[in-house]
């Protein structure tokens, strides 16, 4: 076998190992463990809840806690029985507005990255929820 297709055979099979070890998924307490991107918004937790819903549809689930102010947003896709997440938004009551934690899976998504998530979270206005 030459050494070009040796090499090819060697970068399909860590792709294809890459790839199956991503079939898994992700659950949120492996997300819960990464660096969080933080972010304040003017918003309130209940405004945020209502935007980010809103824009993320079936993607998103609601979690809330029995903590008044304290509700996190899985955003993942259900998959042949196999739930996988992508981001993990914490969102807790500010004295002015909410503190957005953004956790990210070590997973690429094509379409919503943790840039993206924050940008939605900006594009949030206060008032919604009333």
């Amino acid at each position: 076998m030459s050494k070009g297709l040796v090499l090819l055979a060697a970068a399909l099979t860590a792709q294809a190992l890459l790839l199956s070890g991503c079939a898994g998924g992700v659950n949120a307490s492996s997300i819960q463990a990464s660096e969080p991107r933080r972010v304040h918004s003017n918003a309130s937790v209940s405004d945020l809840v209502l935007c980010l819903k809103g824009r993320l549809g079936d993607d998103a689930s609601v979690v809330a806690y029995p903590e008044p102010g304290r509700v996190d947003i899985r955003v993942g896709r259900a998959q042949d029985s196999d739930y996988r997440f992508f981001h993990l938004i914490s969102l807790r009551r500010a004295q002015e507005g909410s503190d957005v934690e953004i956790r990210s899976a070590d997973e690429w998504h094509p379409w919503l990255s943790a840039g993206r998530i924050a940008g939605m979270v900006d594009d949030c206005v206060p008032g919604k929820a009333r």
